[in-house]
Parts: C-alpha cells; sequence; structure tokens
C-alpha cells in the first residue's frame, strides 16, 4: 500500500503529473487508437455515420484526461465535456442503449490503461514506485470513469425520456385529428406510429382504479396490452396511447377480424393486474372503423366504471345489451329508478332477490325453458319453476307480461350490479 506521508504523497504527485505531461504528447495517436478499440469491441457503436461523432467524444475524455493527470487534479473535478454529451444525445436519438455507452467507457478506460502501464515502465524511478504509481493511476482512472458514465448515461436518459414525450405528444395529436374527423396521411400516420390505418380495428380502452398500487401505470397497461393481444391472435403491435395517469386508449389492427376472447381468460388476466379495467369495441375496416371502435370502446368503459359487479373488470360493446346498457349507466339515479319500477320488489338488493332476478334472466335468455334454465344454472327443474314462482310474485305479474321491459332491467340489474338496485326494505 502506498504510504500516506507527505513525502511520498508529494512524490507520487510529481510522478503522476509527469506521466500527465508525456501523455499528453500522444493526444491524437490515443484518441484514434481508443476509437478503433471501441468500434472493433462495441458492434452498436461501430457506425460509419458516428464515427467523427464518437472519435469527438474520444478525444474530448482524452484531453480532460491528460490535461487532469498533467495538474494532478481528482478525478471527481471533471469540467463540462460538451463533445461526450452531444454524443450520449446522439446515441439517445438513434436508440442506441445506454449499455453501450457505458461498455465504450469501460473498453477505452481499458485500453488507456494500457498506454499508462507503458508510461510507467519507462519514466525514472525506483520500481516500488512504478507499482505503487500504476495503482494509483489505475485507482484514479475507475474514478473518472465512474464519475464521466454517470454524467453522459444521465444526460442519454434524459434525451430518451424527452425524446419519448416527443413522439407521445405527435402520436397523440395524430390520433386525435382522426378521432375529431380530421384528414390524416395513411403513410405519414404509419411511419410515426407503426400502425396502419387500412385494416381492421379492435378498440379498447384500458385503466387501473387504484392507481396508487401500482408504481409505473405505463408500463402495466402496455403489458395488459401486449397480452390482449396475444389473446386476440393479433401478430401486430397494438397502438398504445396514454390519455391520463392511468388510462389507455388502445387499438389492435388486423387483416380481418381478431379472434374472439375468451371470457373466463380475460377476466382472469385483468383479475390478476390490481385494480384493472378492460373495456372493448367492436371490430371494424379502415380510418371510418377507426373512429367507431374506439366510440363502442368509450361505451362499454361506462359500464366497467359504473359496474359493481363481479365479473364487470372486462366489458366489450360485442357483448348482449352491453350497447343499451352503457347508455343507462350514463344516468345511474334514472335508471335506478327505472329498474325499480319495472322489477318491483325484485330490484331489492337482496340475495333472495338476486337468487329469483338470476333465475328469471336465464328463463327469459332461453326462451322460457325450464330445461335449459335448469341446466346452466345447475339447478333441478322443480327449483326453476319454485324460484319463477316467487319472481312472479315479487313483480306482481308474469314475466311474459312487459317481456321486453323486464328482460332489459334484469340484464342490466345483472350487467352493473348493486349500484342499480333497491335498498333492502329490512334493514333500518
Amino acid at each position: 500500500m502506498l504510504s500516506t506521508t507527505p513525502q511520498n504523497h508529494e512524490r507520487l504527485q510529481e510522478l503522476t503529473r509527469q506521466i500527465g505531461v508525456r501523455l499528453s504528447r500522444r493526444t491524437a495517436d490515443v484518441s484514434d487508437s481508443m476509437t478503433s478499440a471501441i468500434e472493433n469491441a462495441i458492434g452498436e457503436l461501430d457506425d460509419g455515420t458516428m464515427r467523427s461523432a464518437l472519435h469527438a467524444s474520444v478525444s474530448n475524455n482524452v484531453e480532460v484526461i491528460f490535461h487532469l493527470l498533467s495538474r494532478t487534479e481528482e478525478a471527481h473535478d471533471l469540467p463540462p465535456l460538451p463533445a461526450a454529451t452531444r454524443y450520449a444525445v446522439e446515441l439517445a436519438r438513434r436508440d442506441v442503449s445506454s449499455a453501450a455507452l457505458r461498455r465504450a467507457y469501460h473498453v477505452g478506460s481499458d485500453h488507456l490503461l494500457a498506454r499508462v502501464f507503458d508510461q510507467v515502465q519507462e519514466i525514472d524511478c525506483e520500481p516500488h514506485e512504478k507499482l505503487q504509481l500504476y495503482h494509483h493511476l489505475a485507482g484514479w482512472m475507475f474514478q473518472y470513469v465512474d464519475e464521466i458514465t454517470r454524467t453522459v448515461i444521465a444526460a442519454h436518459d434524459d434525451e430518451v425520456r424527452s425524446s419519448h414525450n416527443r413522439t407521445a405528444r405527435s402520436i397523440t395529436s395524430s390520433v386525435h385529428s382522426i378521432l375529431m374527423g380530421q384528414r390524416v396521411d395513411p403513410a405519414a400516420f404509419e411511419k410515426l406510429t407503426g400502425y396502419r390505418l387500412n385494416q381492421v380495428h379492435l378498440g379498447c380502452r384500458i385503466w387501473i382504479d387504484d392507481f396508487a398500487s401500482v408504481p409505473d401505470q405505463e408500463r402495466e397497461l402496455s403489458a395488459l396490452a401486449e397480452e390482449l393481444a396475444r389473446l386476440l391472435g393479433v401478430g401486430r403491435a397494438p397502438l398504445v396511447v396514454m390519455t391520463g395517469r392511468s388510462t389507455a386508449e388502445v387499438w389492435f389492427g388486423s387483416e380481418s377480424r381478431p379472434s374472439p376472447l375468451d371470457p373466463a381468460t380475460t377476466a382472469a388476466m385483468a383479475a390478476a393486474a390490481p385494480g384493472a379495467r378492460i373495456a372493448l369495441g367492436a371490430p371494424h375496416p379502415g380510418v371510418d372503423g377507426f373512429r367507431v371502435t374506439h366510440g363502442q370502446a368509450e361505451q362499454a368503459a361506462t359500464v366497467a366504471r359504473v359496474s359493481t359487479a363481479a365479473d364487470a373488470h372486462v366489458v366489450s360493446y360485442s357483448d348482449d345489451a352491453i350497447p343499451v346498457i352503457s347508455r343507462l349507466a350514463d344516468d345511474v339515479a334514472a335508471t335506478r329508478r327505472w329498474v325499480h319500477e319495472v322489477l318491483g320488489e325484485l330490484s331489492y338488493d337482496t340475495a333472495d332477490a338476486a337468487r329469483q332476478r338470476d333465475t328469471a334472466r336465464v328463463f327469459l335468455e332461453t326462451a322460457e325453458s325450464y330445461t335449459e334454465t335448469a341446466s346452466r344454472l345447475l339447478l333441478h327443474r322443480n327449483s326453476v319453476k319454485y324460484r319463477l314462482t316467487k319472481a312472479e310474485n315479487a313483480l306482481g305479474r308474469r314475466l311474459g307480461d312487459r317481456r321486453l321491459d323486464t328482460q332489459l332491467a334484469l340484464a342490466t340489474c345483472h350487467v352493473l350490479g348493486s349500484v342499480v338496485l333497491a335498498p333492502d326494505p329490512s334493514v333500518p
């Protein structure tokens, strides 16, 4: 280990200064050879159009290193390195990862330490001083690389974020133009977004109710969109547009109508994501279809947002009665009054009324088939008849009377849940 006495420290500083001065005379040669070493070692940086920028960054670093060494200054006292920073920013603009940039500094450090070793071997000093000097310079270089990589990678990451935000704003603006009915050049739109307009579109809105439970909403929403694309059998990447902190509008594109979603699988996927809700439109082609399916997803989202039903995490505009129920969900108070008017005591928020509603709903859906109703509800036919009798007593009329209103009211209760039910009259 180096002695910490002032005399040895001064001697080490003097030897360091001499190394810095000797290396300064070889700045151009070191810069050229280091640039080649980095290009040879890292394929992502072996780009002829970027060679001058890489060389400028390398030269910037080499000049600063030799300057600091010749003045025996600390490695963390870095002056601005504009060429090095510009190169990091340009790499970010070209989608070159910060990992490649970090590796470049380690390759450059190894290359320079080999030059340093040669100079230490040639300098006029005692053998034990050479070892101490090399250890000191290796530690100094480690500190320099640590400091400069933090600086340039911060610049790289800032540019990545800025570029992402600029692109996101441009995409949002183009999508808004289409939704507002304005003319958009399909080729320009595809170049900007990577998404084609002349195909079949399935619109979707995804959001997270309890966004405080999810640290990165954008990543979570994008992951859900990708999983939906897989379930739909869509080979192309979906278009995902963040419209709020925890909401995304999504379009899935394909040459033909996408595969129907399995309700159980989709519901399980949504349930696995904390607070996730998914509303889907129906498939439609072309630019007009892009708008139409989005509007349908908006309507379905009203149901998913309002409903208290356990299976309402995923709602599709294509599901039975959803286009109508979504309109009823716009005014919950009025819908609640209408449901009570149509169903009477059958609209109460009780377990007994719920059983009767489900039985009556399935009975009407199956064209009043006792056998099919019993099969779907896993009940005996006599149990079905018993429940239907109680349901008609609660209604005060036969199920077939006011059939359309009755069937729609029952479907509304099933889809929206307790939010449209009347309070249990037995509860004070």
